[in-house]
C-alpha cells in the first residue's frame, strides 16, 4: 500500500522541506479571458462577500435543524433509539437496543452525546439530537479556514475554504443529523491541521505531536470505528515520508516510532470502551466480527468482480467524491484537473492535502463493501484544494452550479404551489415564498450576468437547501404532523408503525408523546395478531387518493422516503405530488384488516 500511494503521488518533489507558504497567494475571482479562465488571482474575492457567503451558510444549516423530512440517513433513527433506551436504563454502559443484533454496532461516543443534549432523554426532540453534529461540523470548517490559511489561501481564501466545505452536498446530508460523521471528520482532520500549524516541528516530535495526534485519532475511533486508523495512519505516513523525501531509513529512523506510539494511544483511548463496558463479548461478537470484519466480505462471485464491476466497485466509490460534491461537482472535477496540470507549482502544503485524498480513496478501495460515505473524511481537504484553485476553474463550471441551483428551486417553488393547492388546510408562509424568489434570484442573475458565476455560485448553493428546508419545515406540525384529536387518542396506548429500517419508528414517537409506539416490518403484513392489544392502534400509510380508513382517529401529510426505480418512473410520469406525499392514519388495530382478530 505504501509503495502504491508513493507511486500515486510520484509527481511529488524529493527534496525534504517544510510548509514555506508562497507570498502573495490569495483567492481570485476568475477574469474574463478567452476560455473564462484566469491564469493569476487578480481580483481577490473580498472579505465582506466570503463572510456573507458564510453567513447565509451558516442559516441554512440551522434553518430546520430539527424537521422530520431533512436530508439524512436511515441510521439516524437506530442511533436515536439506542441513544433512549441507554439513557432510560440510568448507565452509561452497555448500551441498550430493542434489537438485539444492533445494540454494539457503533461505539459509545454519540449515544453519550445525545444523553446528554437531550438532558437523558427529558427532551426527545430531532433538534435536540442534532445540534451537537451541527456544532461539529461547525468547528471542523473552521478548521478548514485555518488550515487554509497556513497553506497560503490567504484571508479572502480561508473563508472561500469553508464556504466550500459547507456547500458540499454530503457534508449537508450528513453534517446535521444525529450521525457518527460529524465528529468523525473532526477528529481526523484535527491532527492535519497540528501537523501543518506547527510545521516542522510537528514533523520532527517523538512524543509530544504523536501523543497528541493519537489522542484525537482515538477520539475519532470512539465516534465510528478502530478501522478509522488504517487510513489516517496511512496518510499520516505519507506526510511523514513526503516531507523527507519519500526516503526510506529517515522515515524508519525519524518517523516510524511516533507513528506507532499515535497508534497504541488511539487504540488506548479506544480500547476503553470494552474495558468499562460488561458485556465486552458483545462487543466483539457484534461491533469487531460483524460490522467490521464482515465488511471484508466479498459481495460478488471474487474479489476481483466486486473490485471492477459491481455497485461498490472502485468507479462507484471514485464517484463518491462528486456525489458528496452535489452542485459543486464540477468545480470539484475541474480542481482535480487543475491540480495535475499546475503539480509542479503545488506549493508543500497542497501536496499534503493531495496525500489526504489519494490516501483515504486508495484504502476504501480495498473492502468490498465500498461505500462514498468513506470520503467524508477527506472532504475538508477537498474543500481546500477547491478553493486554492478556485480562480483557475472555468466559469462554464460555475454556471453548471447556478443552472443545477436554479432548476431545484423552481422544482420546490411548483411543488410548494401544487401543495398549496391540494391541500387548503396546508399553510405555507411568506417566509418560504421570499426563500424561493431570493434563491431564484441569486441563481438567476449569474446566468445573465456571467461576471457574478464565482461570486454567486455558493450562495446559490445554499439558497437551494434553504428551499428544501423550507419545504420540509411545511410538513412538520402542526401541518405536517397528527391533530391534537389524534395525539391524544394514542396517548397511553400501543402504536403499531410499519418500518422500512431498523427502529424508523422512533420519528412516530417524537409525533405522538405519551404513546407506546412499536414497530414492525414494512414487509409484514402487520404487526404479529398475537402481540396486538384490544385498545392497542395501527399506523396505516396510504397514497393521497384512498379512501379514509374505517375508525380514523388522526391523519399526518409526510413525504415518501426510500423510492424504488419504478416509485420514482411512477412519480415523474403521474404526478409528483399524487406520489411523492402520503398519509398516516391512525386507526383502532381492531378495525384494520391486517391484523385479524
Amino acid at each position: 500500500m505504501f509503495s502504491s500511494l508513493s507511486a500515486s503521488a510520484a509527481w511529488l518533489p524529493s527534496e525534504c522541506c517544510f510548509l514555506h507558504p508562497r507570498p502573495g497567494w490569495s483567492i481570485g475571482v476568475a477574469v474574463a479571458y478567452g476560455d473564462g479562465m484566469s491564469e493569476h488571482p487578480s481580483a481577490p474575492l473580498s472579505a465582506a462577500t466570503a463572510t456573507a457567503t458564510l453567513l447565509l451558510a451558516v442559516t441554512a444549516y440551522v434553518y430546520g435543524l430539527g424537521t422530520q423530512h431533512a436530508m439524512t440517513n436511515g441510521d439516524e433513527a437506530l442511533y436515536a433509539h439506542i441513544a433512549r433506551k441507554t439513557a432510560e436504563s440510568g448507565a452509561w454502559l452497555p448500551l441498550r437496543c430493542d434489537i438485539p443484533v444492533m445494540v454494539d454496532t457503533k461505539p459509545p461516543f454519540i449515544f453519550w452525546q445525545a444523553i446528554l443534549s437531550t438532558d437523558r432523554g427529558q427532551r426527545w426532540s430531532l433538534f435536540d439530537l442534532r445540534w451537537p453534529s451541527l456544532v461539529w461540523t461547525g468547528l471542523t470548517a473552521l478548521l478548514v479556514a485555518r488550515v487554509a490559511l497556513v497553506v497560503g489561501a490567504g484571508r479572502s481564501g480561508s473563508l472561500l475554504a469553508a464556504a466550500v466545505y459547507l456547500a458540499f452536498l454530503g457534508i449537508f446530508r450528513y453534517g446535521r443529523p444525529f450521525l457518527t460523521n460529524p465528529p468523525e471528520i473532526f477528529w481526523t482532520f484535527l491532527p492535519c491541521w497540528l501537523l501543518l500549524e506547527w510545521s516542522p516541528k510537528s514533523f520532527h516530535s517523538r512524543f509530544v505531536f504523536p501523543t497528541v495526534v493519537g489522542g484525537c485519532l482515538g477520539m475519532a475511533l470512539l465516534a465510528k470505528s478502530f478501522v478509522i486508523l488504517a487510513p489516517t495512519g496511512l496518510v499520516l505516513a505519507a506526510w511523514h515520508a513526503h516531507v523527507r523525501g519519500w526516503r526510506l531509513v529517515p522515515f524508519l529512523r525519524e518517523a516510524l516510532p511516533g507513528l506507532v506510539w499515535t497508534a497504541i494511544v488511539a487504540l488506548g483511548v479506544f480500547a476503553l470502551w470494552p474495558l468499562l463496558d460488561p458485556e465486552p463479548e458483545v462487543i466483539w461478537r457484534q461491533f469487531v466480527v460483524g460490522e467490521n470484519v464482515g465488511k471484508l466480505q466479498a459481495g460478488a462471485p471474487n474479489y476481483i468482480v466486486a473490485l471492477l464491476w459491481v455497485r461498490r466497485s472502485i468507479w462507484g466509490l471514485f464517484a463518491g467524491w462528486f456525489l458528496h460534491a452535489g452542485l459543486l461537482a464540477f468545480p470539484v472535477a475541474g480542481t482535480m484537473l487543475r491540480g495535475w496540470q499546475f503539480r509542479h507549482s503545488a506549493s508543500q502544503g497542497e501536496r499534503l492535502l493531495w496525500l489526504v485524498c489519494i490516501g483515504t480513496f486508495l484504502f476504501y478501495c480495498i473492502p468490498t463493501q465500498r461505500s462514498g460515505r468513506y470520503l467524508l473524511d477527506a472532504m475538508p481537504a477537498v474543500a481546500i484544494l477547491v478553493a486554492l484553485h478556485w480562480h483557475r476553474l472555468l466559469r462554464s463550471a460555475f454556471a453548471t452550479t447556478c443552472v443545477a441551483a436554479l432548476v431545484i428551486i423552481s422544482g420546490v417553488a411548483l411543488l410548494s404551489i401544487a401543495l398549496a393547492q391540494r391541500f387548503s388546510d396546508v399553510t405555507i408562509g411568506p417566509l418560504h415564498w421570499a426563500i424561493l424568489a431570493g434563491g431564484g434570484l441569486v441563481s438567476l442573475l449569474p446566468i445573465a450576468k456571467p461576471r457574478w458565476l464565482e461570486t454567486l455560485a455558493l450562495p446559490s448553493v445554499f439558497a437551494t437547501y434553504l428551499a428544501l428546508s423550507g419545504l420540509a419545515v411545511v410538513l412538520d406540525p402542526p401541518e405536517g404532523g397528527f391533530d391534537a384529536a389524534g395525539i391524544e387518542a394514542a396517548r397511553g396506548r400501543v402504536v403499531w408503525v410499519p418500518e422500512d429500517f431498523y427502529a424508523a419508528a422512533e420519528r412516530e414517537r417524537m409525533l405522538l408523546p405519551g404513546a407506546i409506539v412499536r414497530g414492525y416490518p414494512q414487509s409484514d403484513a402487520g404487526p404479529d395478531p398475537a402481540q396486538v392489544g384490544p385498545d392497542d392502534l395501527l399506523l396505516i400509510r396510504q397514497s393521497l387518493d384512498q379512501p379514509v380508513p374505517k375508525g380514523a382517529l388522526g391523519r399526518r401529510l409526510c413525504m415518501g422516503s426510500r423510492f424504488s426505480t419504478v416509485q420514482y418512473r411512477t412519480m415523474f410520469m403521474d404526478g409528483l405530488v399524487d406520489n411523492l406525499f402520503r398519509l398516516d392514519w391512525l386507526v383502532p388495530a381492531s378495525h384494520a384488516g391486517s391484523v385479524e382478530r
